[in-house]
């Protein structure tokens, strides 16, 4: 027998959770009950990107747009649009756009609220990242 929900169907405009002209967007399940949270992510800047972090659940990228260079843990994987990138729960993890033009991401994150601990403050925008290890210390932090 199926499980019945515990939600309703709803809809929630893109005006209720993404950043008018900022490309930015954040949509916590606990307000919908479920246990998923959806961040979008989007820049025209190559290079630019979310600075390397972890949470403590699993989150799944999906590229809407464009290219992207992540840094999962000791991996460097190039993704383009279609693609999906799964980032592990406390695995450090981050990513650039690689150009040209804009990058567009949707980031599944396996929880119902946003948990974020950043690592870096900002990316070297002299290069492309290519490991977790350059972005953090054996201590954990900035370097």
């Amino acid at each position: 027998m199926p499980i019945q929900s515990k939600t309703e169907p709803a809809k929630i405009s893109a005006g209720e959770w993404q950043s008018p002209g900022q490309l930015r967007g954040l949509l916590e399940g606990k307000g919908l009950n479920t246990g998923i949270t959806l961040l979008r992510y989007a820049t025209d800047v190559v290079g630019e990107g979310p600075t390397l972090h972890v949470h403590p659940y699993d989150e799944i990228f999906t590229i809407t747009e464009g290219r992207a260079r992540f840094t999962v843990g000791d991996k460097t994987i190039d993704a383009e649009a279609g693609d999906v990138v799964l980032g592990p729960a406390n695995i450090p993890h981050g990513y650039q756009n690689l150009g040209p033009g804009r990058l567009d991401s949707l980031d599944i994150h396996l929880s119902p609220e946003w948990i974020q601990f950043n690592l870096a403050g900002a990316w070297d925008k002299s290069s492309i990242l290519l490991s977790a290890e350059s972005k953090v210390n054996r201590d954990g932090n900035p370097p």
